[in-house]
C-alpha cells in the first residue's frame, strides 16, 4: 500500500530526515517509535505533504505523491491526525463529523456518523457538544473520527497517546484495533514502546532522522540493547 524510498526533508537549510525508507502493507498496523525530537512527526508531514521533501519517493497505492500538495494527497485516500488535534473547538460533535464528510471510496464501507458513535460511544453521548468543553481524550476521538469521515485508506496518528489517561488510552488502543479489523492501515508516531505493544504490526525505531532498527514488537521486547539505546524507558 504504502512504499517510502531514502525519504530526505528540510526545515529550511536544516536537515531532518536522512533517507528514511520503509513499507507498510494494506489493513496493517505500523508505529514509529523514538525519542521526541528523532523525526517521527516529520516523517508523517512530509508523508501528508505539509514538508514536501526533498528528494526521495513516496508511493500510495502504486502512484508516486511525493511533492503533492496536502488536499490531493487526501484526496488520494490519506488521512493526517496532527499531535496538536485541531478540532474546531465552536462546532459541536456531530458539525466535526459533518466537516470531514467526504464521498466514498470504491472496496470501502463509507464511515457515518453511526459507525462512529460504535466505535467511539461516547462522542454519540456528546454529538451536541461544543467540542471546546470536551476532554482531551474525547477531543483525541473526535479528531479520529473527524478523519475518517472522510473515508481515508491510510490514516496518519501523531502522538495519539500523548497526555491521556490509562484508561483513555486503552480506549483508543481499542479503536485502533477495530479500525485495523475494518482493512484501514495506520501509521502512528508514538514515544514509547507500551501503544506499539497494544497495536502494532510492524515497528520502526527512529533516531536523529533515520530509522535504526524494525520488526515485530516481540523482536523489540527480545532486543534490550535496541530499547535502551533508541527509546523511552
Amino acid at each position: 500500500m504504502l512504499e517510502v524510498e531514502r525519504l530526505c526533508s528540510f526545515y529550511g537549510r536544516a536537515q531532518v530526515l536522512h533517507d528514511v525508507g520503509f513499507g507498510l502493507a494494506s489493513g496493517s498496523v505500523a508505529v514509529l517509535l523514538g525519542r521526541n525530537g528523532a523525526g517521527k512527526s516529520t516523517v508523517l508531514k512530509s508523508l501528508i505533504g505539509l514538508v514536501p521533501p526533498r528528494s526521495g519517493r513516496i508511493r500510495f497505492e502504486r502512484a508516486e505523491i511525493a511533492g503533492l500538495p496536502p488536499h490531493r494527497i487526501a484526496r488520494a485516500g490519506i488521512g493526517y491526525v496532527p499531535e496538536e488535534r485541531r478540532v474546531f473547538a465552536e462546532l459541536t460533535v456531530a458539525e466535526n463529523l459533518e466537516a470531514g464528510r467526504r464521498p466514498p471510496r470504491p472496496g470501502l464501507a463509507p464511515w457515518t456518523a453511526a459507525r462512529l458513535f460504535a466505535l467511539f460511544p461516547a462522542l454519540g453521548e456528546l454529538r451536541r457538544r461544543p467540542a471546546g468543553r470536551m476532554s482531551g481524550g474525547e477531543q483525541q476521538m473526535l479528531a479520529i473520527a473527524r478523519t475518517l469521515m472522510g473515508n481515508p485508506r491510510l490514516v496518519l496518528l501523531d502522538e495519539p497517546g500523548e497526555g491521556l489517561a490509562p484508561l483513555v488510552l486503552r480506549q483508543i488502543e481499542a479503536s485502533v484495533r477495530a479500525l485495523r479489523a475494518e482493512g484501514v492501515s495506520l501509521l502512528i508516531a508514538e514515544q514509547g514502546p507500551a501503544f506499539a505493544r497494544a497495536v502494532a504490526d510492524q515497528v520502526l525505531v527512529m533516531e536523529k532522522g533515520a530509522i535504526v532498527w524494525s520488526g515485530t514488537h516481540a523482536a523489540l521486547e527480545a532486543d534490550a540493547p535496541a530499547r535502551q539505546r533508541y527509546l523511552m524507558p
